[in-house]
């Protein structure tokens, strides 16, 4: 039975060192996630081995508040691509981002990957609209394209 857990990055270090192993991924910038300030939310099969996680920041705009920005999603090649494993009929990213939404605040944005993934996240109801993406760009300091959705609380 697959369990979601949320943990700081201290909490998280051995769940990331297990997931480089079962990734089969021995370079150590492989994850790049190594955040001191995020969170993470884990997608665990039995006691601990991760499936995937999400790690993300709450952070804070003076025009909009406060918003979710995704730091990374990664999720372990066989439960990824066109013919991916599922768990109970969903896709593990798929259980990550309905737990991120589960944070009662109505603004995700992530950084686009690639155009590919874009497709991939747009069905999950994020939106590049060029005018919002600029002003997440501007308050992340980055030339990236960042894809947004506005959750409903």
């Amino acid at each position: 039975m697959i369990k979601v857990k949320n943990l700081d990055y201290v909490n998280s270090i051995s769940l990331l060192n297990k997931f480089q192993i079962l990734e089969e991924s021995y370079y150590s910038d492989w994850y790049d996630c190594d955040d001191e300030n995020a969170e993470y939310i884990w997608a665990i099969d039995g006691i601990d081995n991760p499936l995937g996680f999400l790690s993300y920041k709450i952070l804070f705009d003076s025009n909009i508040n406060e918003y979710i920005y995704i730091v990374k999603i990664y999720v372990l090649s066989q439960y990824r691509g066109q013919t991916p494993i599922l768990i109970e009929g969903e896709r593990v990213s798929e259980i990550l981002f309905r737990q991120i939404e589960k944070k009662e605040i109505n603004i995700l944005t992530l950084e686009s990957a690639c155009d590919k993934l874009d497709d991939y996240y747009e069905s999950l109801g994020f939106r590049n609209i060029q005018e919002i993406s600029n002003g997440f760009s501007q308050i992340k300091g980055t030339h990236a394209k960042i894809i947004v959705k506005t959750v409903v609380l």
